[in-house]
């Protein structure tokens, strides 16, 4: 070997030196962090499945990429080098060892590169560990949890053996191109006997791959049938799964055949077998069913798919769990817990959804310069909002969390109090996000990137990795690239690591067979800062169900799992799981049960707070409206139109002294466009859904929400010029509470001040027969008859303890503010008290 080839070979051994190095520190990194959240069992677990599915790929695909360049290799007589010594030209043949060397080595690159794209270990935990469903499909006859476990496993391997089955026939066919083996010969294809064989070997494979197809096919037709909206209809089960599984046969006889004519050398009889199975997908797979579909051969058209579409409203029931939806009626308690009595709407619903709260709040000190959201998301944006909501004292708080573009301002905790039409005077900062070691912004949050070195001895608590040991250091220094971490037992007496810092990456390491949903929403206990975040149990194979588009996806089965309870300043987190887990979520419980929180694990008054599921209950209102429920049977509902647009409707919150949860609810419409009951989404640790239907007669939604429209329309007339020019003025969505005389509606106007401040000067109340307009819930609940004008703030109005409420927080926040001798904050807060004592600064 000369010098270049020492060269080259020191540098391939240096590169894959460098790179099993950067493999091994990653795992070793890997497992320390599991390790630090007290779940070193998921490590393990995830390389166990992960060396299967990749090391078994490799194992096939070297295997077989070896048998086809073999084959190859012996239409290799053999193979000359030139090289030149001196003046003279030397040829050398390469011995046929050394080929088959070659091709060994060849054949496990190619298994290697193969087996890179199985990385979905996921998919092989939980058919190794899940839970049985216990209900059986009725088409086929199997489990449900075949479809969710084994399937996408299934299907997994169908397509990395099509994939590999068509990248090596392109490579056989180019090197046979290559040795001569394969060449044209004027206008024919010209080719030895052993290619022939071969060709026909892999033709063969090729058959049986389709016959595979055909039977996912099988499976395909119960998720997605011909019907409208994949409907699984009579003729997919009485002629497309026959025929599926007839072609499935049908093409494993052909590749038999394929193979012996192509051996024997009778392509006449390859090449007739190939057309037959073609033409017998195209005719019998497409064209016989959409024939015999608009035939009487199967029933009436109008009646023979009744049975089906009663199973596919029974499948949707369970895959949405609608039976999990309780019925106020049959409950004497939940009609107590979800009715709201009309005295208490003045400090029990907010006034603000969402997107509107968002708009409105003013920006903080030292911020100014900041972009406003527009939305209340959790994008990886430095101006991003998330907004909680909570009880504080007797009324619905937002929870806000704000961080500037730039600068030197920390993020932003506070509460607004969002029964009031005006946010100015109401938002009070009454939580730091983080300890002082931490810095400005909270250890743990949604979109914060990069890592944190802390010192351990401060911060007790923190899951994070220690760095105290050499080989700790090391193995974090080349995993993240990162060569200051070599020294950091120098900058700290104990050096401790914060990785994956970003709410959704963390929860996704660690619940990574569920399906996340749309908001991670702050909330605040005993002066700790915590993130939530829905996890859901979904998939889009679930058989003979409806399919929705819910979160980040379109799925046929959509559950409740668990809430991910993660603590901003520690980073520990805590899945708290459902009440009533389906067979998902068992699975891991059973796998991982100190990742959820125990019975009595955590404080009631944590468990309170935790926020309505949005994105399950969604999935429940919209079954519930169009299948109906076993016990209130099918009736034709639906949900009023951009009733969900835009997010949840406004909070309000529900329940007595002893438990206060939020909840936010929305109506079902009848046949006859009339309110049919109030369906209410409840937080806490129950996080329920409740159906309160009503018989009474009322007018129809439309023109109740006309009417409404028109009053506030007509207020705008005693407001002042500029507040009614558009775009200045707008209306708000109507939110439907059901109270305990039955619903009620409220709709705010929403107006948006010169200066950029946004306010609710009007809004109007309804219960679908009287109508009343006000500055607030009170006047216009007076107006409409059910209480005495007041002439002045009273105490049963609730503005004398609001202000009492506001005048405390301001006082508290000035004396916090003079603490840290922040004069801004002390002034602007000082220049607020002011107006809560109507002595507004001059």
């Amino acid at each position: 070997m000369g010098r270049r080839g020492v060269l080259l070979f020191g540098v391939a051994i240096a590169a894959a030196l460098l790179l099993l190095g950067r493999a091994v520190t990653a795992l070793l990194v890997d497992h320390a962090w599991f390790s630090a959240m007290g779940v070193p069992a998921l490590f393990w677990e995830q390389v166990i499945d992960t060396a299967i599915l990749q090391g078994g790929a490799w194992v096939l695909g070297t295997l077989f990429a070896f048998a086809n360049l073999y084959a190859v290799r012996r239409t290799i007589r053999a193979v000359a080098v030139p090289s030149r010594v001196a003046n003279l030209e030397v040829t050398a043949m390469i011995s046929g060892q050394r080929l088959l060397a070659v091709t060994v080595a060849l054949a496990l690159l190619v298994g290697g590169a193969l087996a890179i794209p199985l990385t979905n270990w996921v998919d092989l935990a939980l058919l190794r560990h899940g839970v049985p469903f216990g209900e059986i499909e009725g088409v086929l006859g199997r489990d449900l949890g075949f479809y969710l476990y084994w399937l996408p496993v299934e299907e997994t391997l169908y397509l990395w053996s099509l994939v590999s089955v068509v990248s090596m026939t392109a490579l056989v066919v180019v090197l046979y191109a290559l040795t001569r083996s394969l060449r044209m010969e004027g206008r024919r294809v010209a080719a030895s006997t052993h290619v022939r064989r071969h060709l026909s070997a892999l033709g063969a494979v090729v058959l049986l791959l389709l016959a595979w197809s055909y039977r996912l096919d099988a499976f395909e037709l119960l998720r997605q049938g011909s019907g409208p909206e994949g409907l699984f209809l009579k003729v997919d089960h009485r002629v497309t799964l026959r025929i599926d599984y007839a072609l499935s046969i049908a093409s494993a006889i052909a590749a038999l055949v394929v193979f012996r004519a192509g051996w024997v050398g009778q392509l006449r009889t390859a090449f007739l077998t190939l057309t037959l199975i073609l033409v017998a997908a195209l005719g019998l797979r497409h064209a016989a069913p959409a024939v015999l579909a608009n035939t009487t051969l199967l029933g009436e058209p109008a009646t023979r798919d009744l049975d089906y579409l009663a199973s596919r409203a029974l499948y949707s029931r369970r895959a949405f769990d609608v039976v999990g939806i309780r019925l106020v009626q049959r409950d004497s308690g939940a009609a107590t817990r979800t009715r709201v009595e009309r005295s208490d709407l003045p400090v029990r619903l907010s006034l603000w959804d969402n997107r509107t709260l968002a708009a409105a709040i003013p920006v903080p000190l030292g911020a100014k310069s900041a972009a406003r959201p527009n939305v209340p998301t959790d994008q990886a944006i430095t101006d991003a909002s998330p907004i909680g909501w909570t009880v504080v004292g007797d009324r619905a708080t937002a929870v806000v969390v704000r961080r500037p573009v730039g600068g030197t301002d920390g993020w932003r905790v506070s509460a607004v109090d969002a029964t009031r039409p005006t946010l100015r005077d109401s938002q009070v900062e009454f939580v730091p996000t983080s300890s002082d070691e931490a810095g400005d912004e909270p250890l743990v949050g949604p979109g914060v990137r990069g890592i944190r070195l802390i010192d351990a001895t401060h911060a007790r608590g923190v899951r994070g990795v220690s760095l105290t040991s050499l080989r700790a250091r090391i193995a974090h220094a080349w995993a993240l690239r990162d060569l200051s971490l070599l020294d950091a037992d120098t900058t700290a007496v104990e050096p401790l690591l914060v990785t994956h810092r970003d709410v959704r990456e963390r929860v996704e390491r660690l619940a990574p067979i569920f399906v996340q949903g749309n908001d991670v929403m702050p909330l605040v206990h005993e002066g700790r800062l915590y993130w939530t975040l829905q996890l859901y149990s979904a998939s889009d194979r679930y058989p003979l169900s409806q399919r929705w588009q819910l979160a980040s996806g379109v799925y046929s089965y959509f559950r409740l799992a668990a809430t991910a309870l993660v603590e901003a300043s520690s980073g520990r987190v805590r899945l708290v799981a459902a009440p009533r887990p389906d067979a998902l979520t068992r699975t891991w419980i059973t796998r991982l049960p100190m990742l959820f929180a125990g019975p009595g694990e955590l404080p009631s008054q944590l468990e309170e707070k935790l926020p309505p599921a949005n994105e399950s209950a969604v999935a429940q209102i919209k079954t519930f409206a169009r299948y109906g429920s076993r016990r209130e049977g099918s009736g034709i509902r639906q949900l009023p139109d951009s009733a969900l647009v835009g997010g949840a409707p406004p909070q309000h919150w529900i329940g007595d002294e002893r438990a206060r949860l939020m909840a936010w609810s929305v109506p079902l419409l009848n046949a006859g466009d009339q309110i049919a009951g109030v369906v209410t989404v409840g937080g806490g640790l129950p996080r329920q859904t409740w159906w309160d239907s009503t018989a009474i007669p009322r007018q129809r939604w439309r023109a109740v929400t006309t009417q409404m429209r028109a009053a506030l329309d007509s207020a705008l007339g005693t407001m002042p010029e500029g507040a009614r020019r558009e775009p200045r003025s707008r209306v708000g969505r109507v939110t439907t509470i059901m109270t305990t005389t039955g619903p009620l509606m409220v709709q705010p106007l929403l107006w948006s001040g010169s200066e950029g401040s946004t306010t609710i000067p009007r809004l109007v109340a309804s219960d679908g027969v009287r109508l009343g307009v006000g500055s607030t819930v009170i006047e216009a609940l007076g107006r409409m008859g059910d209480y005495a004008m007041p002439v002045a703030p009273t105490a049963g109005s609730g503005e004398e303890g609001a202000s009492s409420d506001a005048a405390r927080r301001w006082y508290s926040t000035m004396r916090e503010a003079l603490r840290r001798s922040d004069w801004a904050k002390f002034g602007a807060a000082f220049d607020s008290l002011g107006r809560v004592l109507e002595r507004p600064p001059q």
